[in-house]
């Protein structure tokens, strides 16, 4: 008589989701999840195929206790507020799967889509909005996305081990983060201004991108070394200055060549040293060329843009 299989799916992903608990994703191993089961990894891979596809399954099931749990905040008073309570103590509560859910395996296009995707409840949020606060678009909107900003970051600290962080805590902070941003959602034009100075350097404005680029250029060993004593720049280490351009601009070289198709490697890099303050007669010696080639090279850009 054949023996009884006693191993079943729902006991290999309850496991699971226990280690991951425990040990985070990476303690999510085919050894470890045999020694809980105490069976022959043919059992679990008959099952999910590899240790990848318990770790898929690991994470369908983390979002969707998520969901569950996040989602329940709704029916607290405010609405929206409950939503943020639950988020963190979701958080709190499952630090690792709070982790594994949050985790992006590819960097989303903005801060707005990585929301959308990973955080999710948009539109319950912006109907709670509506009606705790009578705001309409884009208005309840921008509080949206400003007050997962405040959850997230909060949450955060607390998966990170950065500090604990009781619930009476955590409604307060989201509180009076919330009354400050409806404070300026709801001020005029005028009194707005007060709140988020106008563009412009120094003390009543906003720091000026010239300024952004040199305190960049001075927290960066590779772009500090190109100032001081500029050089040819080698082939690997463009991939470092494309790096930091990323992060400092709001264009990256592939959304460029996106946007403009007949832009070649040249014009990318012409761009790019143009970005970091670089004069033509750096430029030259950066890649190698001449000034007046340079000149050139940069008129040609700006007749393609």
């Amino acid at each position: 008589m054949a023996r009884p299989v006693s191993i079943t799916k729902e006991k290999i992903l309850a496991a699971a989701l226990d280690i991951v608990r425990t040990g985070g994703v990476s303690a999510l191993t085919a050894r470890s999840l045999c020694g809980v089961l105490d069976c022959g990894a043919n059992a679990v891979f008959s099952s999910f195929g590899s240790i990848q596809g318990v770790r898929d399954a690991v994470k369908e099931e983390a979002q969707k206790l998520y969901r569950q749990r996040v989602g329940a905040g709704f029916s607290l008073n405010p609405p929206f507020k409950g939503f943020g309570i639950a988020l963190l103590w979701f958080a709190i509560d499952e630090p690792r799967l709070f982790s594994l859910i949050m985790d992006a395996d590819t960097p989303a296009s903005s801060y707005n889509d990585y929301i959308d995707t990973h955080v999710g409840f948009k539109e319950e949020c912006i109907s709670a909005i509506r009606a705790s606060f009578s705001l309409e678009n884009p208005d309840a909107e921008l509080l949206y996305y400003q007050m997962v900003l405040v959850a997230l970051g909060l949450a955060q600290t607390c998966t990170r081990g950065g500090s604990t962080l009781s619930i009476p805590q955590a409604s307060e902070m989201l509180g009076k983060s919330a009354r400050a941003f409806l404070m300026v959602i709801r001020a005029g034009a005028d009194e707005r201004e007060k709140f988020i100075p106008g563009a412009g350097a120094g003390p009543v404005g906003n720091v000026d991108s010239y300024a952004i680029l040199h305190t960049l250029t001075g927290q960066n060993h590779l772009l500090q070394e190109l100032h001081t004593v500029p050089r040819y720049i080698q082939d690997e280490e463009w991939a470092e200055l494309e790096r930091v351009f990323r992060n400092s601009s709001s264009h990256t070289p592939e959304s460029l060549r996106e946007t403009y198709p007949g832009l070649t490697k040249g014009d990318i890099r012409i761009y790019i040293l143009s970005h970091f303050q670089f004069p033509v007669s750096e430029q030259a010696l950066l890649l190698g060329i001449s000034p007046t080639s340079v000149t050139k090279a940069r008129q040609r850009l700006k007749a393609k843009l």
